[in-house]
């Protein structure tokens, strides 16, 4: 195989696993979607020391294993990068860390690299196609660090995330080669259990590719005001308490710290450590001035500060909502006006808020289909798909003849074997349609 003098992106996809990272990575991994860029580093923690009578370090030790990251650029799209970061989206239930804190909430990255001249990722006709011409960079148990999301008129909606592992391991690619994840019990590599590259990863392990919005233009970003946010400061632009939004970015770190014990240079886990800092920034078209001292703003009585809850809608090219976000209890930190010839006065403002497993931050999206229906042998075997999104969600199944009546779940038993069914998912955002599966006879 000619070898490539240089790597380029048309090469490179970036696969995750669900949590937790020590299972079967062999029929679960999914694509993430509109990547735009992927950055790996690590360093190591090293102790050196000396001794008496010698003024050099006569040795070194690793005492704990190297800090690694890996660091990805994305353009927002409908979620699923999201659940995959290990981010709640359901709303209705608990906030967007609400899993932060339970066990079991790492997960593994896969960053795949074709190895020859013209292996493109997307260019693969076959899972064989893989073998021996891809390469891999594989991270085992994986924790969120940081998030952020940006938007701004002329430009794509786009996330910046972090995560944190606790192995790195690079191999060419072969079928059947193990997990990066350690072991818990041996604090060695989990290689029981295997990973999997295949080509239905890219897109139909989650909502398909071309049921989804490609990026989320600038002006679907729709800000909702709450009503004392005016009093006393600048008044917006805009109807129905919905602001003409320039820019906007909302980001938040998660603090964790390491369980190292005697015995392995692993941690035994990364608590999160809560509550943790959000922040939300934007800059919006201001109208007029609205009266009353500084101090009303800072103050809704003598001992409360003014607290402020923002609903911010990311809006697809069809004018459903792809993201939404509840921002609960914000404080204001910084207020600018500013004004120019030939412009419009313009507003820009900061808050922060506290953020829980419970509250602060609430993602909502439309439904997303984690696992697609597989075709099952009867009589009994039911066809099943996994969704999450804003609850409460509604399922309705089909068949070639239209909807299959009483087939209202997430799980199904057909009663007629050699058809093909499907899956229309539903919550107040939206619908997603999943693959078809057989019921095949035993």
């Amino acid at each position: 195989m000619a070898r490539t003098t240089r790597i380029t992106y048309g090469q490179t996809l970036v696969l995750a696993s669900p949590q937790p990272a020590n299972q079967s990575n062999e029929n679960n991994l999914t694509g993430m979607k509109r990547m735009q860029s992927a950055n790996v580093d690590f360093t190591f923690a090293r102790e050196r020391f000396k001794q008496i009578g010698s003024a050099d370090y006569i040795g070194d030790v690793n005492v704990t294993n190297p800090q690694i990251n890996l660091g990805m650029n994305y353009l927002y799209t409908n979620g699923t990068n999201e659940v995959m970061l290990g981010l709640n989206v359901e709303w209705r239930n608990s906030a967007v860390l609400s899993g932060v804190r339970k066990p079991l909430k790492d997960n593994n990255f896969y960053v795949l690299v074709g190895s020859g001249i013209k292996n493109e990722v997307l260019l693969t006709s076959s899972d064989t196609d893989f073998k021996d011409n891809f390469n891999v960079v594989a991270l085992g148990n994986c924790f969120l660090n940081s998030y952020s999301i940006n938007g701004a008129v002329g430009s794509l909606v786009s996330v910046e995330a972090n995560v944190q592992a606790d192995n790195l391991e690079l191999h060419p690619y072969t079928t059947g080669h193990g997990i990066p994840a350690i072991d818990q019990s041996t604090k060695v590599p989990d290689h029981q259990y295997a990973y999997k590259i295949k080509k239905s990863f890219f897109k139909d392990t989650s909502n398909q590719d071309g049921l989804i919005d490609s990026a989320l233009a600038p002006s679907g970003i729709k800000l909702t005001l709450p009503s004392n946010i005016n009093v006393p400061g600048l008044e917006f632009t805009g109807d129905n308490r919905s602001a003409f939004i320039n820019s906007f970015g909302l980001e938040f770190s998660i603090d964790r710290n390491a369980l190292y014990g005697f015995g392995t240079i692993y941690p035994y886990g990364r608590r999160a450590i809560l509550p943790v800092l959000g922040s939300l920034s934007f800059s919006a078209v201001a109208s007029e001035f609205q009266s009353g001292g500084l101090n009303e703003l800072v103050r809704l009585d003598e001992n409360t500060e003014r607290k402020f809850d923002f609903t911010l809608d990311l809006l697809g090219a069809s004018g459903n909502t792809g993201l939404q976000m509840e921002i609960q209890g914000a404080r204001m930190d910084a207020e600018g006006f500013t004004e120019s010839v030939g412009d419009f006065a313009s507003m820009e403002a900061s808050f922060s808020f506290s953020m829980s497993d419970t509250s602060g931050l609430k993602f909502s999206t439309p439904p997303l289909i984690l696992n697609q229906p597989q075709d099952v042998s009867g009589p009994t075997g039911p066809l099943a798909v996994v969704a999450t999104g804003k609850h409460d969600l509604f399922y309705q199944w089909y068949n070639t003849t239209g909807a299959v009546g009483g087939a209202t779940s997430s799980t199904f038993v057909p009663s007629f074997y050699g058809e093909n069914y499907y899956c229309v998912i539903s919550n107040d955002l939206g619908d997603s349609t999943s693959n078809s599966a057989t019921f095949v006879a035993p």
